[in-house]
């Protein structure tokens, strides 16, 4: 049985449950609460998991995964076949590069700002810098989106899994999505996926939503 270490609100959690969904996976939840300092409140042996005391912790076969991107990759590769993760050289290239966007600018983008407005951050810069940040990201979805359904290989992989999260929060972060309309629409389209695993809700942290 597969078992994640898991926040509900976590937009990298979400990811990892995303794809246990989309897979059709079964798997038990370990639920991490928040500390009234907004840090997780992990078991005292995590270190074990995760030498760097954060989730997702995925274990699997006797084995243990950190980290958002790993956690993709192995159920991609485990229970996906090619279908989400090629194996061939230029596929992969293709999908990795996208995976590289969901962690560096759209984190840093329009993660990082859900967090701030939600008083969760406790790393470095401004919601101004962070916004800035994320609109690069958009833009670079846009771009490829203007003109093609999915990320990579004109079919779902787990680069659409990896930037759909945050992406989709993007309100949150006080980030409109309306000069994007190719973004919106391929949010819709994944909401359309067998197996499609709804966003948790929103708990109002940090003011109205931007529409």
């Amino acid at each position: 049985m597969l078992k994640l270490y898991n926040r509900e609100r976590s937009g990298n959690c979400y990811k990892a449950r995303l794809m246990l969904a989309l897979l059709g996976l079964e798997y038990e939840q370990v639920p991490i609460r928040r500390e009234g300092n907004g840090r997780n409140q992990l078991p005292a042996d995590f270190e074990k998991l995760n030498p760097l005391r954060q989730i997702p912790v995925l274990v699997a076969d006797g084995r243990h995964f950190w980290g958002t991107i790993p956690i993709l990759v192995y159920l991609a590769r485990r229970y996906g076949g090619e279908s989400w993760l090629p194996s061939d050289a230029e596929g992969e290239a293709e999908v990795t590069q996208w995976l590289s966007l969901g962690q560096n600018e759209i984190f840093q983008g329009l993660g990082r700002a859900r967090s701030m407005r939600a008083r969760r951050w406790h790393g470095y810069g401004t919601l101004e810098e962070a916004h800035a940040i994320a609109q690069v990201a958009l833009r670079a979805l846009e771009g490829r989106l203007g003109d093609h359904d999915w990320l990579a290989l004109d079919r779902p992989t787990i680069a659409d899994v990896a930037c759909y999260s945050y992406t989709v929060f993007a309100p949150e972060g006080g980030i409109s999505l309306k000069p994007y309309p190719a973004v919106r629409a391929w949010l819709r389209r994944m909401e359309g996926l067998s197996g499609y695993l709804p966003i948790p809700p929103y708990d109002g942290a940090g003011g109205p939503l931007v529409e």
